[in-house]
């Protein structure tokens, strides 16, 4: 006599398994999903570009002229107040004392005591900024003026000084940049191509260094990821 079949399983009981089945490998696979997520999420790309610049001791006094002009109100000399103040604006921007001199063509008989644009060159070493200058009198004795320029000089050794003075706080540290130009002429108000990292104290990721040139001296702005 052939024994009776064992009953079926409940379909509704089938349905119950293969759900909570279905769930468990949907939580599996979020879980995969936001371990990927946080794995590149937390990456540092920046994290060792460059090569770390040296800690600054102290503060670098920036250089300047090797001359000094006439007292402005002594022995006014418009002409040669101007230059001077150039030349510390080249000196300042390029961080490095190099052989620096001026010339200004301004009207014939500039004294300061009437309104004038004319151009003013500064040559640092090699390389000459070219400066448009603008003036007018602002009393009997004494006048106000301002320039500017497109490009300044920028060097390896004054960028990287500039930069370790800035970040010697104890809250930066890892200071990094890329490799820089011994000298050249940078535009002015954008960021140089080669670019400093830094890790800012609380910030998980690296952050980047825009050197900017500009007509007086060199600015740094970070930037987080």
């Amino acid at each position: 006599m052939t024994p009776p079949a064992p009953p079926k399983a409940p379909a509704s009981r089938k349905k119950t398994v293969f759900v909570v089945v279905g769930l468990i490998v949907g939580v599996l696979a979020l879980c995969g999903v936001f371990q990927l997520i946080t794995k590149i999420t937390s990456r540092d790309p920046l994290a060792g570009l460059g090569t770390p610049v040296p800690a600054a001791s102290a503060s670098v006094a920036a250089p300047s002229p090797t001359w000094k002009p006439p007292n402005e109100l002594t022995d006014p000399d418009p002409q040669t107040q101007i230059e001077y103040e150039l030349e510390s604006w080249v000196l300042e921007s390029a961080g490095v004392a190099k052989p620096t001199k001026s010339s200004c063509a301004p009207p014939s008989g500039f004294n300061g005591g009437s309104a004038a644009n004319f151009r003013c060159t500064v040559t640092y070493d090699t390389k000459a900024v070219t400066f448009e200058v603008n003036t007018k009198p602002s009393s009997s004795r004494t006048f106000t003026w301002d320039a500017d320029t497109t490009q300044n000089v920028v060097t390896r050794a004054g960028l990287l000084s500039s930069v370790a003075d800035r970040f010697r706080n104890a809250r930066f540290s890892d200071l990094r940049c890329e490799d820089f130009p011994e000298v050249a002429l940078a535009p002015t108000g954008k960021p140089l191509a080669q670019h400093c990292y830094v890790h800012i104290q609380g910030r998980d990721k690296t952050a980047t260094i825009d050197l900017i040139p500009t007509r007086s001296r060199l600015r740094a702005d970070t930037r987080l990821q």
